[in-house]
């Protein structure tokens, strides 16, 4: 298989991602990857994987699909406006988009709902919200980059990590966790970007 497509966390958190995708029936990953070929090698899996990069989505399916691995990978492209490195858009101009890179996957009548959920890519926060607010049975989330990341700590807010591997943070998440005086903070979180010229958080409709 191709080294750029190799699973390019630390030990512990691989460990984790290994161990939950082994349990898991349906996978859904915001960012994709290494991750993702490792999933669609397992047996019995039906993955999603979100991706911002036209490119490397189109790149990555082709790779699994003439690798011929057992369990079906659907790299879900959602268009953000341009994008620089890691996925990361450009810049503001295409705000209005964001918000789709979390939900959009949820409304596609092909989804089916996932047993477990990587968050390591774009939007993280608001990828969390969105789960939080889309689930109909309880979910394993695991937040990669979390612990040393404070920008990414307002998720507690509504809902904390059950436990933390290494950078990681594992999640549990159940239908009806969202209250409505939670809804607020919901929607704060879908205010945090990374844009790919800096790595300074930013509200996005500055």
């Amino acid at each position: 298989m191709d080294e750029k497509y190799t699973l390019t966390m630390p030990e512990a958190e691989a460990d984790c991602v290994r161990a939950a995708y082994e349990a898991a029936r349906v996978i859904l990953e915001y960012g994709s990857g290494g991750s993702t070929v490792m999933a669609s090698k397992r047996p019995g899996k039906l993955i999603f994987s979100v991706e911002s990069d036209r490119d490397w989505a189109m790149g990555l399916q082709l790779h699994i699909d003439e690798a011929d691995l057992p369990s079906p990978a659907m790299l879900y492209h959602v268009d953000i406006g341009p994008t620089g490195t890691w996925g990361r858009p450009r810049d503001s101009r295409s705000w209005q988009l964001f918000h789709r890179y979390p939900l959009a996957i949820w409304d596609e009548p092909f989804f089916r709902q996932p047993d477990v959920v990587l968050i390591d890519g774009r939007f993280r926060p608001a990828c969390l919200a969105a789960v939080c607010m889309m689930v109909d049975r309880p979910v394993t989330v695991l937040f990669d980059d979390y612990v040393d990341r404070e920008a990414y700590h307002q998720v507690e807010e509504f809902v904390k990590p059950t436990r933390t591997i290494g950078r990681m943070a594992e999640f549990h998440v159940e239908p009806g966790l969202v209250e409505r005086n939670n809804v607020a903070r919901l929607i704060a979180a879908y205010a945090e970007v990374t844009y790919a010229k800096g790595k300074r958080y930013q509200v996005y409709n500055e």
